[in-house]
């Protein structure tokens, strides 16, 4: 008993000591916006334990609509009288658009971490005509001597030589929405050996993703301050800035190994403070403004300007160029009358986070014959070099509909690219529940029909090669087969040696007969023998058997014919005349694949 008492008591203990800490906060980054601001809702997960885990679903909130979310990673380490310990954080910003004023209610996320519930508690925000509480932004000139080394270097330690991680935007000014490229580099005059990446602590107002990750420290000469330095690229990340006003960018910190004299020596860098300045984006934001900027090029492609009725047309919007491919939606097609118009399809070919081409798929399904007009597709941005928005509007498109024929349905399998058909919806106010096969009883009945017919298919294929390869084992086994359908009785007789074998002999073995070959079971013994005859049956089986009916009827009619005859020899003739009679092919007396057609003179001579 105290056995089981310590195990219990251990298992406890680890699951305490292996517990993990967690801790969920939902926050919103304004309580109130306007109808062109976003609403930012911040979910943010601290536990002791490394966190990898996706994003949880977007709560929907009435008056708003979800546009995005963003995700960032942070993690914390300590060491502490002798004692390590991380904190790691993952914080995901949920983007929404207002659609009208009012006060509105975000639900509380519902989340399960590690085998454990967490949920967060409901907000509320408050949408106006403009934001009762929105600040000016504050203006940051260009200083055309500005420094971004000034100020960074770390005090001299007891080795000769200084190492610094510098983080570098690309630009000191973008818009917002607009992406900007910052770099971290190591700077150094020592021998460095390598550096490892520890953690990268972020700040709120924007998010992130990797823009270029090098494999290796591939350093080059530079000028630092007059003197000559290495310096080798760490990563470059791309940003995306969600406020306005002065952001700090990502802190990274790491751990640099020396080697040469320094060797021993490991040095811990923290990349220092960097700053950018986001302008909010001007005022007229177009209607079909759904958050795109950067530098885009567009065009409009229809695939098809004559088509058959159930034949789909595909219209395909292009955006090439640089910008924040992931923080825009796709446009909205137009609405047209007689046309089934899908959601759209995006597929994306980039070359990294910010770069590529994006191109958004429309399907259309005509629902009548005729001649139609399909609109054109408006995409707006706003262009980053101009600083003004500008739209993209497409060229109409006329689209004759013809009917379609039985070959018109199977046209264009072959071809990859071709648009596929599609049916049209089904228009009903009520869908019904889905129930699972394994609930409705035609599913078992197939299940059952199915598995008899295997049953079945597998005895007949097990029958046909048994008489292909063994058919004197196939030929004792119709034979006890007939025997016990037909002469069941005639056997059970035989073995109470009871004179009632001969008439049920004669009787089961004219069933067989008239079953096999479809002779009369009136016949008498001549004429059955003479139909027989004509059957191609070989005549030594022939007169075996006639001996056979003789011999019953011997022992039947005549004085004394029972005490004359051998009733287990009798059964052994029937027996083998039975298995003579399998071998051949019903309704001729040809014999089967791989019998012989004399097998039938195998019958014993009568005892005398």
């Amino acid at each position: 008993m105290n056995k089981y008492l310590t195990v219990i008591f251990v298992l406890v203990c680890c699951a305490a000591l292996t517990a993990q800490n967690v801790k969920v906060s939902a926050t919103l980054r304004d309580g109130t916006i306007g109808l062109s601001d976003q609403m930012q809702l911040e979910l943010k997960i601290s536990s002791d334990k490394k966190l990898d885990m996706a994003a949880p679903a977007a709560p929907q909130v009435p008056g708003l609509s979800y546009r995005n979310v963003l995700s960032s990673t942070g993690v914390q380490s300590s060491f502490i009288n002798g004692k390590y310990s991380s904190s790691h954080t993952k914080t995901f910003t949920y983007i929404y658009l207002p659609q009208k004023k009012g006060i509105f209610k975000v639900p509380g996320f519902r989340l399960r971490i590690g085998g454990k519930d967490y949920a967060t508690p409901d907000l509320s925000i408050t949408v106006e005509d403009s934001a009762t509480t929105t600040k000016p932004p504050q203006q940051y000139s260009f200083d055309p001597y500005y420094d971004p080394f000034g100020g960074i270097y770390p005090d001299r330690s007891r080795s000769q030589g200084e190492t610094v991680l510098l983080c570098l935007p690309e630009s000191q000014s973008v818009w917002q929405g607009e992406p900007a490229i910052i770099s971290y580099y190591i700077y150094t005059d020592q021998r460095m050996d390598s550096f490892y990446s520890e953690n990268e602590n972020d700040y709120p107002g924007y998010g992130k993703s990797v823009y270029e990750q090098p494999q290796n420290l591939n350093y080059e000469d530079v000028q630092y301050k007059g003197r000559r330095f290495q310096r080798a690229l760490i990563k470059r990340s791309a940003i995306f800035p969600q406020t306005t006003g002065r952001l700090q960018m990502p802190t990274l910190t790491g751990k640099i190994q020396f080697s040469g004299f320094y060797s021993y020596m490991n040095r811990k860098v923290d990349s220092s403070p960097a700053y950018i300045n986001v302008k909010p984006l001007p005022a007229g934001k177009p209607a079909g403004f759904t958050g795109a900027v950067g530098k885009f090029s567009v065009n409009q492609v229809y695939s098809a300007s004559k088509v058959t009725l159930g034949e789909a047309i595909t219209c395909t919007v292009q955006v090439s160029g640089k910008g924040n491919f992931s923080q825009f939606t796709s446009p909205l097609f137009p609405s047209v009358d007689k046309f089934q118009v899908s959601e759209p399809s995006v597929d994306d070919k980039l070359r990294n986070p910010l770069e590529g081409t994006r191109h958004i798929n429309y399907t259309l399904l005509p629902r009548e014959t005729g001649e139609f007009t399909l609109p054109s597709v408006t995409f707006s941005w706003f262009d980053t070099s101009s600083g003004t928005y500008k739209t993209f509007r497409g060229q109409p498109q006329t689209v004759k509909v013809k009917q379609g024929n039985v070959l018109s349905y199977f046209s264009g399998l072959l071809e990859a690219d071709a648009p596929k058909a599609m049916n049209p919806l089904l228009n009903r106010a009520i869908h019904s529940d889905f129930r699972p096969y394994v609930y409705r009883p035609w599913f078992w009945l197939v299940l059952a029909v199915l598995l008899l017919s295997l049953i079945a298919s597998g005895i007949i294929s097990h029958n046909n090669r048994l008489s292909r390869e063994d058919p004197a084992a196939y030929a004792i086994k119709t034979a006890n087969r007939v025997l016990n359908k037909y002469l069941r009785q005639a056997t059970e007789a035989a073995s109470r040696l009871s004179p009632e074998f001969y008439p049920l002999a004669e009787s089961g073995l004219s069933q067989y007969l008239a079953k096999k070959f479809g002779i009369s079971r009136s016949l008498g013994t001549g004429e059955l023998l003479n139909k027989l005859r004509q059957k191609d049956l070989p005549p030594r089986l022939i007169e075996q058997m006639e001996e056979f009916l003789l011999l019953c009827q011997e022992a039947r009619y005549m004085p004394g014919g029972t005490e004359a005859t051998d009733l287990h020899g009798a059964l052994l003739k029937l027996r083998l005349l039975v298995q003579a009679l399998s071998r051949l092919r019903s309704g001729n007396g040809k014999p089967r694949n791989g019998f012989s057609a004399n097998m039938g003179n195998s019958l014993p001579e009568e005892k005398q």
